[in-house]
């Protein structure tokens, strides 16, 4: 008995040690490619800032939070196929992975085909131009056509969207992310190439939206067609039963997904709809400059993800409770000296950055810094929770929080303007998540390691063993 306790005990070791392997090389590669994402946006942002003008760029990062909204729109299929195949992984059961994945591509498949069909059902009756509140003839007549290519490449991208979804599953997400690092490039000499021919702005939105929708094709091929070409899509693998557990998954996730993205993704609509579309770039621009920090905590959290779930799987929960805490006080620690110093040099980076367009006061600032470090914490915590299927109490949560968040910000923003919007969310996510999370937590990881428990032998047969 003791010689296989310590049996057991050595292969979660291993497994432990596997699982931290591929998380930091997915977490290195990924964010290595988020490194030349933000290198590419701190080259585009200045250019097409100047290119486009105040209103067009404006009209720009309004349609991408419309589109990040929107990013719900796969009903949580994509986390559901995550989900799926890393716990089949977890019990090395690859025919389920291979079901999976292709369930979870005909899903995806289906859904990109009826978001396009609804979406240009409706594109001709709606008058673009005074929704997103625009007044240049120039960017009147642009934004629908703008829209319109933003739409095409979001229905692309959910429609390919699976290939990540089952790297990340396999805890190979570093495939991904160098495919990723790819696109970025690509975009950029999209983005200068378009600038230097003075192409209109979806023609642009092209250059940059496009060309991650061409690397994820490219992963895809050299990954379902060379590297595993066992867990190619097809038709005959597609099961109700696979489809039903996807579904009951992203299901979950879809509701998550859709009161976070209100939550999070309307500042910059809320601001264009209640101030003008022109006073955007004064908030997306320092936003978008904090969460760069964000966006380098969720590269290095975002493997953990799978990781839970197949620790979970297997039982380990030990590991998944040391990882807990070894990853919110590393994003903590982290966040806070990167926050603090963007924060000393905002003003400067900001001039350096975009000139002398934007004037955002400290307060935003300070705002935008305190909130990164929140909301990366909460990231953390949150692949624990994904990992571990823990969906109904973020749905609650979630719920209540974006409720008070976006009635919040309203109220903030007609009483303190663009300075409001970060203040707001905080107060609210304090409240409404951090309060409920601190009770929660502990007691479900308390009720996961007693679930996996052993049953205590006898004196008498571990004295003769």
């Amino acid at each position: 008995m003791l010689h296989l306790r310590n049996q057991g005990s050595l292969e979660d070791h291993e497994r432990g040690a596997e699982r931290n392997r591929r998380a930091l090389l997915t977490g290195g590669t990924s964010t290595l490619a988020r490194v030349v994402q933000i290198g590419t946006s701190l080259i585009t942002v200045p250019l097409t800032l100047k290119y486009l003008g105040n209103e067009r760029f404006g009209l720009w990062m309004t349609i991408s939070s419309v589109l990040a909204m929107a990013a719900f729109a796969d009903f949580g299929v994509g986390n559901g196929v995550l989900n799926t195949v890393a716990k089949a992984f977890g019990k090395d059961d690859m025919e389920g992975v291979r079901k999976a994945v292709s369930s979870g591509f005909a899903v995806l498949n289906t859904i990109a085909a009826l978001l396009l069909l609804s979406f240009f059902s409706i594109y001709r009756f709606v008058n673009w131009a005074n929704f997103f509140r625009v007044y240049s003839p120039q960017a009147r007549a642009e934004a629908g056509p703008a829209l319109a290519v933003f739409a095409i490449c979001f229905a692309l991208n959910i429609s390919m969207d699976v290939v990540q979804r089952v790297q990340l599953g396999l805890q190979q997400g570093y495939r991904y992310g160098l495919w990723q690092l790819c696109g970025s490039v690509t975009g950029l000499i999209g983005v200068l190439g378009g600038i230097w021919l003075h192409v209109s702005l979806p023609v642009l939105v092209i250059a940059i939206a496009g060309a991650p929708i061409v690397s994820t094709a490219l992963n895809a091929i050299h990954f379902f067609g060379f590297v595993r070409p066992d867990l190619r899509p097809s038709r005959e693998l597609v099961s109700r039963d696979a489809i039903s557990q996807i579904a009951r998954l992203g299901g979950l996730f879809f509701v998550l997904q859709v009161v976070s993205a209100v939550s999070y993704s309307a500042d910059n609509f809320i601001v264009a709809r209640t101030l003008g579309a022109v006073n955007v770039p004064e908030f997306a621009i320092p936003q978008r400059m904090f969460a760069l920090i964000a966006m380098m905590s969720s590269m290095l959290v975002a493997p953990l993800w799978p990781a839970y779930g197949e620790a979970v799987s297997r039982g380990d929960i030990k590991w998944v409770r040391h990882t807990l805490g070894r990853s919110l006080l590393i994003v903590l620690a982290a966040t806070s000296v990167a926050s603090g110093v963007l924060l000393f040099l905002s003003h400067r980076l900001l001039y350096w950055w975009v000139g002398s367009r934007i004037h955002p006061p400290f307060l935003l600032l300070l705002g935008l810094a305190i909130w990164t470090v929140i909301s990366c914490c909460g990231d953390a915590l949150a692949m624990f929770m994904n990992g571990a299927a823990i969906i109904r109490i973020q749905l609650v949560v979630a719920t209540v929080f974006g409720v008070a968040c976006l009635a919040t910000k309203i109220t903030f923003i007609h009483h303190y303007g663009i300075s409001g919007i970060p203040w707001a969310t905080l107060c609210a996510y304090m409240v409404t998540v951090v309060l409920p999370y601190s009770l929660y937590v502990p007691r479900v990881v308390g009720r996961l390691a007693n679930a996996v428990k052993p049953p205590i032998p006898s004196m008498r047969l571990d004295s003769y063993e």
